[in-house]
């Protein structure tokens, strides 16, 4: 699903919870990232927006703002001066982070993802985290894990084929890390 909020209503959000410091608010980058938040949203606007009768025009305008001032609390990026210098730029962030997506079935190796950038490993580990709030090895797990998710909806690939497709020699750890991410055992994911 596809849903695009409003640059008026996100500006309107920030405005009121951030007041003076809004600014010019960013919303960090979580590329496979899963939120029950956003995913129970996006249900009951999905819901209200099928309903026969065409649904509820004041309640999917609540469930947006309602999305808006999740997104602002919990993505939300003061984008100032003083976080660009604090963070990857982008051109690096996006190579670590294919770096990483070109090796999911290999174990995580921090110093050769920063080598990878021209960094060194505690330099770029502390901007990683700066810039998509959680650190490289944490990132690495939910691009597994995503990786398996889609593995998981879109193939007929065994669960044991799937955890060692995203690095995982153990099914258990496997079913372990992917509940731990997602709320769900693969085959429960699967099934759903």
């Amino acid at each position: 699903m596809h849903l695009y909020v409003s640059i008026a209503l996100f500006e309107k959000v920030a405005r009121e919870m951030l007041g003076k410091a809004s600014g010019n608010v960013t919303l960090k980058d979580i590329s496979g990232g899963r939120d029950t938040t956003i995913s129970h949203i996006l249900s009951l606007l999905r819901g209200e927006l099928v309903a026969e009768n065409g649904g509820s025009a004041l309640f999917v305008e609540g469930l947006a703002q309602s999305l808006a001032v999740h997104l602002v609390r919990h993505y939300g990026v003061a984008d100032t001066a003083a976080r660009a210098q604090t963070a990857l730029s982008g051109s690096k962030l996006r190579r670590a982070i294919a770096f990483m997506a070109a090796r999911l079935d290999q174990p995580f190796d921090l110093n050769s993802l920063a080598h990878e950038v021209g960094m060194s490993a505690f330099h770029f580990s502390r901007l990683f985290k700066k810039s998509t709030g959680v650190s490289p090895s944490r990132y690495f797990i939910r691009q597994r894990v995503a990786k398996a998710q889609q593995l998981l909806q879109e193939t007929d690939a065994s669960i044991i084929e799937i955890g060692m497709t995203v690095g995982y020699s153990s099914p258990s750890h496997f079913a372990q890390i992917f509940r731990r991410e997602t709320g769900l055992s693969p085959t429960d994911y699967r099934r759903g």
